[in-house]
């Protein structure tokens, strides 16, 4: 299974480096439905220690549009950003869509 990549998303969205650095990994570690669990993730990625970093650089990257929140330990990752070949990428933008505009 191949997944499309935007590269341009720091130069797109500004994001700080660091928050950079945490998008490569959420995009290859989302399941084929953009969805990721914000603890499985935070335990994979062991680089960032203090909660309040991650409350940050989590806030940021939901605040530029990367992530939205799907529930409570779910989130999704953008499919302008990402999205497998196995997946509908019509169907990931409608709830994606549906997903932004229940938080608005």
């Amino acid at each position: 299974m191949s997944k499309y990549i935007n590269t341009d998303i720091a130069l797109n969205n500004q994001l700080s480096r660091t928050a950079h650095a945490l998008v490569l990994p959420l995009m290859l570690l989302a399941n084929e439905n953009n969805e990721i669990a914000k603890s499985a993730f935070i335990k994979i990625v062991g680089w960032i220690t203090d909660s309040r970093t991650w409350n940050k650089y989590w806030r940021e990257l939901t605040n530029k549009g990367v992530l939205v929140r799907l529930g409570k330990d779910k989130w999704m990752v953008s499919p302008h950003e990402c999205y497998t070949d196995g997946a509908s990428h019509n169907i990931l933008i409608n709830k994606w869509n549906e997903a932004r505009n229940a938080i608005n």
